[in-house]
């Protein structure tokens, strides 16, 4: 992985947003319903794109035998929650390929399976019902995921707070904004503690 992204890949999803914030770029944040199913879960690697026919597996297959190791996949499902487009088996799949993990706008399911092989799944929401196989998408295209355009190649990174999308040639200019903002928020913290301990000593 480039090393830039790896530093990027350590800092939060909230910094990195503020960063594309001041850089102008109000929306490459993926709407609040992108989630990990598990809080402990992180991912960051280049996207792998595809959409999807809503609840159409077939993409989903698709664009799992697209992607190369270290590679996200995302999937644009516009947003479909009452059938899925993801499981427990393609995790499987996938984290036996070495794909670094996968952000759904759309539903998934097998939730504890998928933390049993700690795929690093996102997903806009959580449901039983089975997916329809329509044979209907497009693998690594620009997509709209939960209101981000995304093209093959972008950098992603997702951590328990959401999911954040970088350009290529973005990678230096948000690293200095997020080491820029780090250290303002890190004296902020730094003053506030000191008053904190001043007044406990009261």
């Amino acid at each position: 992985m480039d090393a830039r992204a790896c530093e990027l890949a350590e800092i939060s999803t909230a910094t990195i947003s503020d960063a594309l914030f001041r850089m102008g770029h109000k929306d490459r944040t993926m709407r609040a319903r992108i989630k990990p199913v598990d809080e402990s879960m992180k991912v960051a690697g280049q996207a792998c794109t595809a959409w999807a026919y809503p609840g159409g597996t077939w993409a989903s297959s698709q664009v799992m035998r697209a992607a190369e190791p270290g590679q996200v996949v995302v999937l644009d499902g516009k947003g479909y929650l009452e059938t899925i487009l993801w499981g427990e088996i393609f995790s499987y799949m996938a984290t036996a390929k070495g794909i670094a993990g996968a952000v759904i706008d759309g539903a998934v399911r097998d939730i504890d399976g998928v933390r049993e092989v700690g795929f690093p799944l996102f997903a806009a929401g959580i449901c039983p019902a089975a997916g329809t196989g329509a044979e209907h998408g497009e693998v690594n295209v620009p997509i709209q995921c939960a209101g981000v355009v995304v093209n093959p190649g972008d950098w992603v990174f997702g951590d328990m707070l959401g999911v954040v999308v970088v350009r290529p040639d973005e990678l230096d200019e948000v690293l200095n904004w997020c080491h820029d903002i780090l250290e303002k928020e890190a004296k902020m913290i730094a003053t506030a503690r000191a008053q904190i301990e001043a007044k406990r000593d009261e």
